[in-house]
């Protein structure tokens, strides 16, 4: 299910999502790529590849690994964790920050995309 969100959101048909390619960074100093939100599921680094770095279930790199540092609903730079200290952060190829991603409702420096909070609701479900 989450998948077919994402895939709507790198071809457009999903509202609210700004164009370009949105890429998420982790780890201390936000300087690990973990991967492109907004690219379409082909594409190597596009978190909606289940067969790349970035969208496999079991890479160190990937918000899709339920038991890694980014995936984690315990880790503390997890975007999945609610109560994550340091969760990754959304930008654009220019540089532009939309946010922490996070399913953090509360957190004031979340991503306010509401097409990436709905598709990042499912990931971590």
């Amino acid at each position: 299910m989450w998948q077919a969100g994402l895939q709507g959101l790198a071809e457009g048909s999903t509202g609210g999502m700004p164009s370009g390619k949105l890429m998420i960074f982790g780890g201390s100093g936000h300087d690990i790529y973990l991967g492109c939100v907004s690219c379409a599921s082909y594409e190597s680094d596009s978190v909606a590849n289940t067969y790349g770095t970035h969208g496999s279930a079991y890479s160190a790199q990937s918000i899709m690994n339920k038991y890694g540092p980014y995936g984690s609903k315990y880790s503390a730079t997890s975007a999945c964790n609610p109560y994550a200290t340091d969760p990754p952060v959304v930008v654009d190829g220019s540089g532009r920050y939309y946010g922490r991603l996070t399913v953090n409702a509360y957190r004031g420096d979340r991503v306010k995309v509401p097409s990436i909070t709905a598709w990042l609701a499912a990931v971590c479900q």
